[in-house]
C-alpha cells in the first residue's frame, strides 16, 4: 500500500490588528471627535456674541439716524439719558423712539445710553454678553457687551 502523503503548507504568519490595537485607535478617536464637539459649542456661543454685537450696531446707527431727523430736540438735551426696552429718559421722545426701545428689548439685557455735547452725540447700547464671555474664556462670569457710536448732528 503504497500512500503518498500530500505535502503540507507551512502556515503564514497572520497579519491583522489586534484586538487592543482596535481598542486604542477607537479611544483616540473618541477623544478628538468629543474635542472637535466641545470647539464647535463654543463656536456657537461666541458666535451669538457676535450676533450681538452686529445687532447693537445697527440699533446704535439707527438711533443716531433719529437723531439726526430731530435735531434741534437732540442739541438741547432732550434725548440725553437712559433708555431699556421698557422706558425713555424723556416722554416726549417716547414715541419717536417706541418702536426703537422694542428692538433694543431683543438684545437681552440691551440698554443704551445718550449723550449730547453739541454737535457731537455719544450713543452707546450695551447688553449682557456672557454667553459668548463663558464661550471665549471659561468660567470667566458675568460679561457686559457695549457698542459706542459717535457722531455729529448739523443743526
Amino acid at each position: 500500500m503504497n500512500l503518498h502523503r500530500m505535502p503540507t503548507r507551512r502556515r503564514a504568519p497572520r497579519r491583522g490588528v489586534t484586538l487592543i490595537e482596535v481598542l486604542v485607535t477607537m479611544v483616540l478617536l473618541g477623544v478628538g471627535l468629543l474635542g472637535l464637539a466641545g470647539l464647535q459649542a463654543r463656536g456657537v456661543q461666541v458666535n451669538q456674541g457676535s450676533s450681538y454685537r452686529a445687532q447693537a450696531a445697527n440699533l446704535a446707527t439707527d438711533l443716531a439716524d433719529r437723531l439726526r431727523a430731530d435735531p434741534v430736540t437732540a442739541m438741547n438735551g432732550g434725548y440725553n439719558g437712559a433708555y431699556t426696552k421698557a422706558a425713555a429718559p424723556n416722554s416726549a421722545v417716547l414715541p419717536l423712539v417706541q418702536d426703537w426701545l422694542f428692538q433694543l428689548g431683543s438684545v437681552p439685557g440691551g440698554t443704551a445710553t445718550v449723550a449730547t455735547a453739541p454737535p457731537t452725540v455719544t450713543v452707546t447700547v450695551s447688553w449682557d454678553d456672557t454667553r459668548a464671555a463663558n464661550g471665549a474664556r471659561p468660567g470667566s462670569g458675568p460679561s457686559t457687551g457695549s457698542f459706542v457710536l459717535v457722531t455729529e448732528i448739523a443743526n
